[in-house]
């Protein structure tokens, strides 16, 4: 049995995180989000909001206010009177001027933390984002913290259960994805009874002139205590699912989830009841929710407005939090179950509706997963409901029609299946005589065969049914009339009707699995041609060229590929488009949000064309433009998401193209460096011999110093120091090369730091003049696993640097101590340290600096790149910074690690 109980370090890491510990990420910090979170209006939400928000300004932080609601109350307004607030943004829509908060203008003002009240507030057409939250989370991707205020009756998985309790659909909701994610909620609670005294004294804001009715209707004491129980539920669950979190790090028992489950979203009003349902249960459960959509035979034959209404409930799912998943079949209850048991879901929320009583013997949905789903749970949510929302209403209505939708067609289809029978009769006329009659009755299948085919379903059945009386009236004795002589015409007729109808059914229904297989093919094809026309190209303008003869043709659309370059979006290809102010700023957006903008999207919706991110790599390289030529047309959801494969291919193509350009150019860098790494061993290697000589000579000749006048001993002594130096240089240069090309030979032994200080000091002292060098060790310094000669040639290329960089009585620092598995030395000096943006240039192949030694020449520029050279060898790191006030000049600074 296992009993360990030890915290789990990734799910502790998570945490901090979450929390934005110090250190936690090397990402770009996202802000954090308080929520003060109410039961309804007149809480004092917004008074709560203030009162913290002024005790953050009193702790030193940066507090502004975009937007605050006062709605005349004077407790409010004297919160508000001395604070900073971002002026609001005009938008003039249909002659009508309406203020919102400007978003823009709160970026570039980039407080510390922003005052946004009204979560949910709908923002006027023409704002970047339709709804308030949306511009709290561009926010929070900024970096810059929030504070906003929220009733639950703007949750939206309690959207209809608040209009069950209060008889009022809210429109303007939050997603729960939003809520959950808060980094904080505080709930603002106070008693009902109190809050009808506040709005009795007119403290809580209504419509003007609608106190009493709202008094009368939503603001009674049932539905607040319910909105009451509402918001302390909501609060505890997320209170509950943050302890069983915290309690899961620290190693203790977590809740085991176990459960996934499934919501089947269809054209019925009665799936977003079903949504919310499901979603709510979801978040008691702590599972994974998923939303199917079963895009079968019948989808086919929905109407716009059905098919939008199910766009509709998609994008509501994706905002509640759940996966979206669409699927085809013919068959969709085994469809759903075989895909539900092959991704482990244990349950299955499904909506069911009393049949009309023309089909009170057919099994409905709801029944024929419950039959067939062994081993699920099957939760069934029955439509009756109370007070349907104002705008499904509407479709409420039009719900029973679409049992009758797989007969519905052009009048001019009826038409042409009565010519259709006609057809037959004149064709079978000839024959009448010559052949018995019931021969004949398949000229009729035959016609009711190619109606169903080419028609569809209703206008076979009504085919089927001119069928039957045409027969009679033409084929059988008497002509002419509706009698016959021979009873077994009775058998006859009957079969060759339910014959008729089940034979253009079926054709009918092949048909349309038919034209929907055609429809995947040419969108699989299109996908196919564009991913292998793209693949063999190189060159970002040919792929850009492709990217548009694909999808602009096929789709009827405008096309444009902006690619980045640099910082810029260059356009493929050039058009008016890159002019568009408001066009261009949806694209931007696009490109630094990494997010889909535009057209029927949630983001800059009036913008005339859709715009996708061209993604790759966890980078947004640019952006794909989608503009339909009639300027009208809409996308829907799948078509944006064959679009965003589109984008997804020419992504990848586009990051093909630049690493096979930065790969051209790496070997070119490599075959330069390869070149200069052989002739700076060969120009050393030359150059060695003859001053190894000069330098023997030199020394002969300083030796019979008595014998040689005193000017030819200064030359002497001058020319002697000139070649020291050369031939340090010339071992620089082979050090160098044996660096660069990974020809450097290590000897790592364990020692002790202290040593190597000591040893590389007593080979520096010549040059120290009057400097104070000091060394300072912190700690018990554990032994290191190095090279100890090249460590000590490191540390002397330093402490020579840091000579030549200070004055000849300055003061040179140097300090040892332990820093987790590594142990880390400085070298700092008080000189007038490094120029801005000369930290990392330091360090590469022949860069100087000035010296501030009278005695001492300059360097070669080469000490400091073979010391970091060194240091990488050994699996250290090497920086340079100056020092923090009031100490002046630079320090040097380098991590070896401990030896095991």
């Amino acid at each position: 049995m296992n009993t360990d109980t030890r915290p789990d370090p990734d799910k502790l890491l998570a945490l901090v995180r979450k929390d934005g510990g110090e250190g936690a990420s090397d990402a770009p910090r996202r802000g954090r989000l308080k929520i003060f979170f109410g039961a309804s209006a007149g809480v004092g939400k917004t008074f709560a909001m203030l009162s913290e928000a002024r005790a953050r300004r009193r702790e030193g932080r940066d507090v502004v206010i975009g937007v605050v609601e006062t709605h005349g109350r004077s407790e409010t307004e004297g919160l508000i009177e001395d604070m900073e607030l971002v002026p609001r943004k005009v938008i003039d829509h249909r002659g009508v001027a309406m203020t919102e908060f400007d978003l823009d203008a709160a970026l570039t003002r980039r407080p510390s933390l922003i005052l946004i009240d009204e979560f949910a507030h709908s923002n006027a057409p023409g704002s970047r984002h339709p709804k308030r939250w949306q511009d709290v989370e561009e926010l929070l991707d900024n970096g810059i913290d929030v504070y906003t205020t929220l009733n639950v009756q703007h949750l939206e998985s309690v959207n209809d259960q608040v209009a069950r309790l209060t008889g009022v659909w809210v429109r303007e909701t939050v997603p729960d994805r939003v809520f959950d994610a808060a980094d904080e909620i505080a709930l603002i609670d106070i008693p009902s009874d109190e809050l009808l005294r506040r709005l009795a004294d007119g403290k809580v804001y209504v419509a003007e002139g609608a106190s009493r009715r709202a008094a009368e209707n939503f603001f009674k004491k049932s539905n607040l205590l319910a909105l009451r129980e509402l918001a302390l539920r909501c609060t505890a669950e997320r209170v509950d699912a943050q302890s069983d979190e915290l309690s899961a790090a620290l190693g203790r028992d977590e809740p085991q989830l176990g459960q996934k489950i499934m919501v089947l979203i269809g054209p019925d009003p009665l799936t977003t009841r079903l949504i919310r349902h499901a979603a709510r249960m979801a978040k008691g459960m702590r599972a994974p929710l998923c939303a199917v959509y079963l895009q079968g035979e019948r989808h086919e034959r929905l109407g716009e407005p059905a098919r939008d209404r199910i766009e509709h409930y998609l994008r509501l799912a994706e905002n509640i939090g759940a996966r979206i998943v669409r699927l085809t079949g013919a068959r969709p209850a085994r469809d759903i179950l075989a895909y539900a048991r092959q991704n482990g879901f244990t349950r299955i929320v499904v909506g069911h509706r009393k049949p009309p009583f023309w089909a009170l013997w057919r099994r409905s949905f709801a029944q024929q997963l419950i039959e067939g789903g062994e081993g699920l749970e099957i939760a069934v949510l029955h439509g009756e409901r109370v007070g349907p929302a104002p705008d499904e209403a509407q479709a409420s209505r039009a719900t029973g029609l679409l049992s009758l939708r797989p007969f519905l067609a052009q009048p001019l289809d009826y038409a042409l299946a009565a010519g259709g029978v006609a057809l037959c009769t004149a064709v079978g006329l000839p024959f009448r005589d010559h052949t018995p009659s019931t021969n004949l009755a398949m000229i009729y299948l035959t016609g009711v065969v190619v109606i169903a085919s080419r028609l569809g379903l209703g206008p076979s059945v009504l085919a089927s049914l001119l069928s039957v009386p045409a027969f009679n009236f033409f084929f059988t004795q008497p002509y002419y009339t509706f009698n016959f002589y021979d009873t077994y015409y009775y058998v006859t007729l009957a079969f060759m009707l339910v014959t008729s109808l089940l034979v253009g059914s079926l054709t009918a229904r092949l048909s349309l699995n038919v034209q929907q297989v055609s429809d995947r093919e040419r969108e699989t094809q299109a996908l196919y041609d564009l991913s292998r026309a793209l693949s063999a190209e190189r060159s970002v303008a040919r792929i850009c060229e492709i990217a548009v003869a694909h999808l602009a043709e096929p789709y009827d659309l405008s096309v444009t590929v902006f690619a980045r370059e640099g910082t810029a979006l260059r356009p493929y290809p050039q058009s008016g488009l890159s002019d568009d102010m408001k066009e261009m700023s949806a694209v931007n957006w696009v490109a630094a949000n990494g997010q889909m903008a535009g057209r029927d999207t949630d983001t800059l919706p009036s913008a005339v064309g859709l715009y996708l991110p061209l993604s790759a790599e966890g980078e947004t390289i640019g952006v794909l433009g989608l503009m339909p030529n009639d300027g009208a047309r809409p996308f829907h959801g799948p078509e944006i998401l064959q679009f965003g494969t589109a984008a997804g291919l020419i992504a990848g193509a586009l990051q093909r193209a630049r690493r096979s350009d930065e790969a051209a150019q790496s070997r070119v860098d490599s075959e330069n460096e390869r070149l200069r790494n052989v002739l700076l061993s060969s120009l050393s290697h030359d150059l060695r011999t003859p001053l190894t000589v000069m330098n023997n000579s030199v020394s002969t000749l300083l030796r019979m110093r008595k014998d040689l006048p005193r000017k030819a001993m200064d030359e002497l002594t001058g020319l002697w120091g000139q070649l020291t130096r050369l031939q340090k240089f010339v071992s620089n240069l082979l050090s160098m090369a044996a660096i660069t090309s990974g020809q450097m030979r290590f000897n790592f032994q364990p020692y002790l730091i202290q040593e190597i200080i000591g040893a590389a000091l007593s080979h520096t002292e010549a040059g120290r003049d009057k400097r104070t060098v000091r060394t300072h060790v912190t700690g018990v310094l554990p032994m290191v696993r190095i090279d100890g000669a090249l460590i000590e040639q490191v540390l002397i290329n330093l402490i020579e640097n840091a000579y030549q960089h200070t004055a000849s009585d300055g003061d040179i620092l140097i300090q040892a101590e332990p820093e987790a598995d590594r142990v880390r030395v400085s070298v700092s000096d008080n000189g007038d340290g490094l120029k801005p943006g000369q930290e990392a240039q330091i360090f590469e192949q022949f860069q100087t600096g000035q010296t501030l030694s009278s005695d001492r020449s300059g360097g070669t520029g080469l000490g400091l790149a073979i010391c970091r050279g060194v240091i990488r060898a050994h699996g250290g790191v090497i920086y340079a910074r100056n020092n923090r006030a009031p100490r002046k000049g630079a320090s040097f600074i380098f991590t070896l690690p401990i030896a095991e």
